[in-house]
C-alpha cells in the first residue's frame, strides 16, 4: 500500500509559522533557511522546494502581512458610500488590522518592522497600492486636480493610524475616535479648500 503523499500546504503553512517563531525569537534579525529546516525537521533540500531561496520566503512572509491591509484598502477604496465615509473606512480599517497584529504578539510585530527595513522595495510596493486605493477615494472627494495635492496630505495627516512604527510606539494614542476626529478635520478642511 503506498504511503499518502504529504500535504503541501501544511507543510508550507509549518515552515512560515516556524519562520516568524525565528523572526520573534531573533526581533528579525536572523531568518535561515537551513535554521528552518532543522526546526521543522526536514532537510534544507526539502525547504527549498516550497521556498527555492531566503527571498522567496520573506516574499511569502510579506505577502501574508500586507495581504489582509491590501484588500481592507482596495475594499474601502471601492466601498458603495460617500468619499467621506469611504476615507473613514480606509484610515480605520488599516488601523484596525495593525493595531490588532500589535495588541495580539508586539515581539512578532516588531519582528516583522525589523525585517521591513532590510526590504524596502516590498515595502514600497505595498504602500503604493494603499496609495492608489487613497487616491481613488479622494478624487471622488476633491475632485482629480486636487487628488495629487490632497494624498500626500492626508497621509502625513495619518501616519500614527497607518505606520506600523507609530502604531507601536504611540500605541495608546491610535484609537478608533482619534483617527474618526482626524478623517472629519481633514474631510472639513479638504471640502473648505475645495470650495474656494
Amino acid at each position: 500500500m503506498a504511503r499518502p503523499k504529504p500535504d503541501a500546504d501544511k507543510i508550507r503553512s509549518r515552515l512560515i509559522a516556524e519562520a516568524e517563531a525565528q523572526l520573534e525569537e531573533t526581533d528579525g534579525r536572523r531568518l535561515v533557511l537551513s535554521d528552518l529546516a532543522e526546526r521543522v525537521g526536514m532537510s534544507q533540500s526539502h525547504v527549498h522546494t516550497f521556498f527555492p531561496t531566503k527571498a522567496d520566503l520573506i516574499r511569502e512572509l510579506a505577502a501574508r502581512w500586507f495581504d489582509a491591509v491590501e484588500t481592507a484598502s482596495a475594499d474601502a477604496a471601492s466601498a458603495d458610500a460617500p468619499p467621506d465615509a469611504r476615507l473613514e473606512q480606509w484610515v480605520l480599517s488599516i488601523l484596525r488590522i495593525k493595531r490588532d497584529r500589535f495588541d495580539a504578539n508586539p515581539k512578532l510585530f516588531r519582528a516583522y518592522l525589523e525585517l521591513a527595513s532590510a526590504h524596502m522595495d516590498l515595502v514600497q510596493s505595498h504602500a503604493a497600492a494603499l496609495r492608489a486605493d487613497l487616491a481613488r477615494i479622494l478624487r471622488d472627494l476633491v475632485g482629480a486636480q486636487d487628488a495629487d495635492h490632497a494624498v500626500p496630505l492626508v497621509e502625513n495627516a495619518t501616519l500614527l493610524f497607518r505606520t506600523p512604527q507609530n502604531i507601536a510606539a504611540y500605541r495608546a494614542r491610535a484609537t478608533d475616535e482619534a483617527a474618526r476626529a482626524i478623517c472629519h478635520l481633514l474631510t472639513r478642511s479638504l471640502a473648505r479648500s475645495k470650495g474656494t
